[in-house]
């Protein structure tokens, strides 16, 4: 009895292992917002677009920010209702993260950022 309870264990197990790591990734089109709204970051997995919006006439700039292994910060310097976009080379099938944040820009890439607005998200590359 005592074997035959540790085989149904070790079976539970397994299959849950099986279905945790089976199955295929996928990308999909995301949005995130600043917190406050005045900053939009929108990825679409086809063909790895992102789009930083300025969404209010704040004199802060949009940024959005991915994260791929490292961090790379997009501003939109051109005020409210502009958009920036940027063609990513991302590598397939990888979970990221995507961040939108305003600041005010310093010359550098995280110099002016206001951290007490940023959003982010986990999603997956296509």
């Amino acid at each position: 009895m005592r074997s035959i309870a540790r085989l149904a264990v070790v079976g539970a197990v397994a299959g849950v292992l099986a279905t945790a790591t089976s199955g295929s990734a996928f990308a999909e089109d995301y949005t995130i917002y600043s917190a406050g709204a005045d900053a939009r970051s929108k990825f679409v997995a086809y063909g790895d677009h992102l789009y930083i919006t300025d969404m209010t006439a704040d004199g802060h700039s949009a940024i959005g920010i991915i994260e791929v292994g490292t961090q790379y910060y997009y501003w939109n310097r051109d005020g409210k209702g502009t958009t920036r976009h940027v063609d990513l080379d991302l590598p397939e099938n990888h979970a990221m993260a995507l961040g939108a944040v305003i600041g005010e820009w310093e010359g550098t890439p995280t110099g002016g950022i206001i951290w007490s607005t940023l959003s982010t998200a986990t999603i997956s590359t296509s």
